[in-house]
C-alpha cells in the first residue's frame, strides 16, 4: 500500500469519525432539547392543576337591592293536554345578617295557557273581566288572591330556606318561590368538576338533584343539573344553571323534568331568570 493511499484512508476515516461525533452530538442535543419540552409541558401542567380557580359560593344579598325573577313553565302531558305558565316576580331584601337573608316578594303577573282534554283555557292577568272570556273569569278569581300577596322567604348563606310565611295565608304559595333559591351551596369551595348533591320534598315527591360544576368564567360558575324523583311520582331530571360568584344568585336555569304518577306520563320544562334592578 502506497503513503498516498494510507493518507487517503487515514483522511477517510478521520472524516468518518467526525461525521459519526457530529450525528452524536446532534442527537444529543436533540434529546436535551426534548427533555427541556417534556420538562416545561410538565411544569405547565403542574401550574395549571394548582392554578385552577376555586371559589366559595354563598348567598350575598344587599339590603334594599330589588330582583326580577321570571319562570316559564311548559308542561305536556301527551294526548291529554298540557300547559304553557310565565310569571313574574318582584323580590326587596328587606334584611340581611351573618345568619339569615329577608325577601319580601310578590307576583306580579301570570300568563297562562292550558289544554286539558280539549277544553282549552286563556289568563292573562294584565286583562281585566271584561277582557277575559268565561274561563278566564275562574281563573282570574283563583289567581287574584296570589297577585294580592305578599310571600316572606327567609334562607342562609348557602341557600337553604328556613322560613316561609305568606300574608295573607295562602295554602301552596310558597311553592312561588321556587325559581329563586333553588340552589343549596356546598360547605367548602369548588372548582370544575367539583359536584355535590340536595335533597327536597316537594308534595309528596323527593327530588335529589346533583350539581356538577362545568366552568368558572367572568364572575360566573356554570353548572349541570341531573337528579332522581321518587315518591308519588317517578322520573329524572337534568338541565344546567349559570351562579353569579359575587351575589349567589342564580341568574338563569333550564330543567326539564320527565315524571310518571298515577299513569301519567309527564314532561315539565322550567326556564327561570333572576337579575337585579
Amino acid at each position: 500500500m502506497s503513503c498516498k493511499h494510507t493518507s487517503y484512508t487515514k483522511t477517510i476515516i478521520l472524516c468518518l469519525q467526525k461525521v459519526k461525533h457530529l450525528v452524536n452530538w446532534t442527537k444529543f442535543q436533540k434529546n436535551q432539547t426534548m427533555k427541556k419540552g417534556i420538562l416545561l409541558t410538565l411544569l405547565m401542567m403542574a401550574f395549571a392543576a394548582t392554578a385552577q380557580e376555586s371559589v366559595l359560593l354563598r348567598l350575598n344579598y344587599n339590603k334594599a337591592d330589588n330582583y326580577v325573577t321570571s319562570i316559564e313553565l311548559k308542561q305536556s302531558m301527551g294526548a291529554q293536554g298540557g300547559m304553557n305558565m310565565t310569571m313574574f316576580m318582584n323580590s326587596n331584601i328587606s334584611s340581611v345578617n351573618d345568619q339569615s337573608i329577608m325577601l319580601e316578594s310578590k307576583v306580579e303577573s301570570v300568563v297562562m295557557n292550558m289544554n286539558q282534554g280539549g277544553m282549552v283555557m286563556d289568563y292573562d292577568s294584565n286583562k281585566s273581566s271584561e277582557e277575559l272570556d268565561q274561563m278566564g273569569q275562574m281563573m282570574k278569581s283563583q289567581f287574584d288572591p296570589i297577585l294580592k300577596a305578599t310571600i316572606y322567604n327567609s334562607v342562609d348563606r348557602y341557600g337553604n330556606v328556613l322560613e316561609v310565611k305568606v300574608e295573607p295565608s295562602l295554602p301552596g304559595m310558597e311553592q312561588f318561590t321556587g325559581g329563586q333559591n333553588a340552589i343549596n351551596f356546598p360547605e367548602e369551595e369548588v372548582s370544575i368538576g367539583s359536584s355535590w348533591e340536595s335533597e327536597s320534598e316537594n308534595q309528596g315527591m323527593k327530588i335529589v338533584t346533583k350539581y356538577t360544576v362545568a366552568n368558572i368564567n367572568d364572575g360566573m360558575i356554570s353548572l349541570d343539573i341531573a337528579g332522581d324523583v321518587s315518591g308519588i311520582g317517578t322520573g329524572t331530571l337534568n338541565g344546567k344553571s349559570t351562579v353569579e360568584i359575587s351575589s349567589g344568585v342564580q341568574t338563569n336555569a333550564t330543567i326539564e323534568m320527565n315524571l310518571s304518577a298515577q299513569g301519567i306520563e309527564m314532561n315539565l320544562v322550567t326556564t327561570s331568570t333572576m337579575k337585579k334592578i
